[in-house]
């Protein structure tokens, strides 16, 4: 069997105290599942403190500067780019970031992995001057590549309006542990949010907004929030004005075992982000059998509705409407047997992330890439 010397360029990474989310997992997720058939090298960012190492026999590089953030991620930019015009590899792979501009050579096989594109919400967040520059700066980057692997049917479908006719685009997911299926269910009764503590992407200043008026109504009820991120202190400050800090239990990062147990206690995981490329959060929520509460992000939609309207094995609300959240989280607090109805549902929708199957559709996707010459017997999709 030929075994793929692959090269996979990500900024983010599981260590990184900036960006250490569900894109970061994946990587590393996946090549470990493919141990046997790639040859993988993870080039990343540096962060302080940041060496080069082996990790489960992953070659990781990490390069750029190391501080500080901004300049981070534009080195790390500028030394990927060069690496794929110059390294040697049979595929190459960049998990696309908008704010990691890696250049993409034409000529050689390298693939792009898109979660979610930073055009959509640029405005928003750097104005009418910046905002339009960076999305025509990322098309222009993503132009660039041939092949691509979407995460999630709605960023497919964001790529397919302005990707050339040539341009290959195909959908794999990430995956959720085994061991998230047999997790056992002990209903403690808590509200749970397992992700990044970051306000802006996540939505967690309408959580925590939301959760006041869920205490209002039910003095007993307590929120659970697991993971980093920069806005940790001015949660904790929001709670606090609003008189709920005794409910809100801010537990910071946790290990994969610490996850299971909060997963197994919760009466819900409630995730309402205004953008998320797939919402790897959900994904092992619904694996754990933990009921689901999300926006109506269309990455997070898909989760919930795995077959279509009519399917959800979860609840959706609008994005940034507080008491549609609330009313939510009420629902579900009041309804135990809704909750177990929609546990053993999750569960069973979630049989498509697991990690054999992810990895095996991204082993077909280097292959394809890789081309005839390595794997005379590669096809399209």
């Amino acid at each position: 069997m030929t075994r793929l010397r692959v090269l996979h360029c990500i900024y983010d990474d599981p260590s990184n105290p900036w960006v250490g989310g569900g894109g970061a997992r994946r990587v590393f997720d996946l090549y470990r599942h493919l141990a046997g058939d790639v040859d993988a090298t993870i080039l990343s960012g540096r962060f302080p403190g940041a060496r080069d190492e082996i990790v489960d026999g992953i070659r990781v590089r990490r390069v750029g500067a190391e501080a500080p953030y901004a300049w981070s991620r534009l080195s790390y930019a500028a030394a990927a780019s060069r690496a794929l015009y110059e390294a040697a590899y049979d595929v190459a792979l960049v998990d696309h970031s908008g704010y990691a501009p890696v250049v993409v050579p034409r000529d050689r096989p390298v693939g792009m992995v898109v979660h979610h594109l930073a055009g959509p919400g640029a405005v928003e967040r750097w104005g009418a001057l910046g905002g339009p520059s960076l999305a025509a700066l990322e098309r222009r980057l993503l132009r660039r590549a041939r092949w691509f692997s979407a995460t999630s049917r709605a960023t497919a479908e964001q790529l397919a309006t302005f990707l050339p006719p040539a341009a290959q685009v195909f959908q794999i997911t990430s995956g959720v542990p085994d061991a998230l299926f047999d997790c056992p269910r002990m209903d403690q009764g808590y509200v749970l949010y397992v992700g990044r503590i970051d306000a802006r992407q996540k939505g967690l200043d309408v959580l925590i907004d939301a959760f006041a008026s869920v205490v209002r109504e039910n003095p007993g009820a307590r929120l659970r929030l697991a993971g980093r991120g920069p806005d940790t202190d001015a949660l904790h400050a929001r709670a606090a004005a609003l008189g709920i800090a005794g409910a809100v239990d801010f537990l910071g990062p946790v290990s994969d075992g610490e996850r299971d147990a909060l997963m197994a206690g919760a009466a819900m995981q409630v995730l309402p982000s205004r953008f998320e490329g797939f919402g790897i959060a959900a994904a092992e929520a619904l694996a754990a059998g933990v009921p689901l509460i999300v926006s109506s992000t269309p990455a997070l939609v898909e989760m919930v509705t795995p077959l279509g309207p009519g399917s959800e094995v979860g609840r959706v609300v609008p994005v940034d409407d507080t008491a549609a959240l609330a009313d939510a989280i009420l629902y579900l607090l009041s309804r135990a047997g809704e909750r177990a109805r929609l546990s053993v549902a999750g569960r069973a929708a979630a049989e498509r992330f697991r990690w054999g199957d992810v990895a095996s559709r991204h082993r077909e996707f280097l292959e394809h890439i890789a081309g005839p010459s390595l794997f005379p017997h590669a096809g399209s999709r």
